[in-house]
């Protein structure tokens, strides 16, 4: 699987309302709390701020008064919050999180990376992990964050260029963090402690990209900041990326001054390259094919040309041409519709 597979819809941070309470603030109100009334409690207000909920709608999706939630988020109910949580303890397990993303298909790639996140946020340890383009790192990550939300799993993608200072308010926003009127050092110390609470998980994807497009000192900054936001807090903290990634931070000219971060990477791992026969099967099932028999020569060598040069991510959009071409044609979708739409690709190239 890859960005673009099988949806090319990326999902973008939502801060959603402010409930009169920041994210930084809220984790102060319930930092003296028992731990299970602090977990419902965060779980409530993140599902809220992810979902873009008003306190009405909220407050109605949990049985409970939208004042109620106001005064709890701001530390100003003044009474026991005994009977509240186990009301939201008991809607929370009426509530499905989600519909789910009906094309994400679990590939071997993605247990594997899924359980490289569960066990970093178990372990509160750090996992290195790079791999090819186009295999499927960001779509399966996006996917590990939905499962794993509610303020739990902070998922970042570094952009390209971006400052040592934009970083940080990147990641601050990320967190729903407040940064009016807060010099540099306030904003990191807000967010040590959101990263702190919760047992969190802090995934940074594309991080190759901070040593292809920024100035190499910036680089070295942006990595030394995460590795102080996992000694900081003790979150488990994922860093991915591309061969770069592991070039520059276990090879590079720098690499000296990035031995702290690679010392607190207890899991380093490089994912496979190549998707396996079961996940290609898979992604042929979804769109309702099987393997090319031997009367389909030319779609046997197109598949197998590009599982060896590019991966499922182009696999996945040309299965899509073809199942629009077969769509359009009001017809049952066949290799035939594959090759076609592969083959007209190939001559607008030409």
């Amino acid at each position: 699987m890859s960005s673009d597979t099988p949806t090319t819809a990326l999902r973008h941070v939502n801060t959603g309302l402010n409930y009169q309470v920041s994210s930084d603030n809220f984790e102060k109100v319930i930092f003296d709390l028992p731990e299970d009334q602090a977990d419902i409690l965060r779980w409530w207000y993140f599902h809220g701020k992810e979902n873009n909920l008003s306190l009405g709608a909220l407050g109605k999706l949990a049985g409970v008064s939208s004042s109620s939630l106001s005064l709890v988020f701001r530390g100003a109910y003044g009474a026991k919050l005994d009977q509240l949580c186990a009301t939201l303890r008991k809607a929370r397990e009426t509530i499905k999180d989600q519909v789910g993303n009906p094309d994400f298909l679990m590939t071997s790639l993605a247990k594997r990376l899924f359980v490289i996140c569960d066990r970093a946020r178990a372990l509160q340890t750090v996992a290195i992990c790079w791999g090819a383009m186009g295999i499927g790192k960001t779509t399966i990550l996006e996917e590990y964050k939905e499962r794993n939300n509610h303020g739990r799993t902070i998922y970042l993608r570094c952009g390209a260029g971006m400052a040592f200072g934009q970083f940080v308010n990147y990641l601050a926003r990320t967190l729903n963090v407040t940064t009016k009127n807060s010099v540099h050092h306030e904003i990191r110390e807000k967010i040590f402690r959101i990263l702190s609470a919760g047992q969190r998980c802090l995934i940074v994807d594309e991080l190759h990209q901070i040593f292809l497009t920024t100035r190499t000192d910036t680089a070295v900054k942006i990595a030394e900041f995460l590795r102080e936001c996992h000694d900081r807090s003790g979150c488990g903290l994922v860093l991915i990326g591309t061969e770069v990634l592991k070039a520059e931070v276990f090879n590079g000219p720098h690499k000296e001054a990035l031995r702290q971060l690679v010392d607190r990477g207890t899991l380093q791992v490089a994912l496979p390259s190549k998707a396996t026969r079961q996940d290609i099967d898979a992604f042929l099932a979804h769109y309702g094919l099987t393997q090319p028999g031997d009367d389909e020569p030319e779609a046997r060598r197109i598949l197998a040309d590009i599982n060896s040069s590019s991966g499922l991510r182009k696999l996945t959009l040309h299965l899509r041409d073809g199942a629009a071409a077969a769509a359009k044609a009001g017809e049952p979708y066949t290799w035939a519709h594959f090759v076609r739409a592969f083959n007209a690709i190939a001559s607008l190239a030409k």
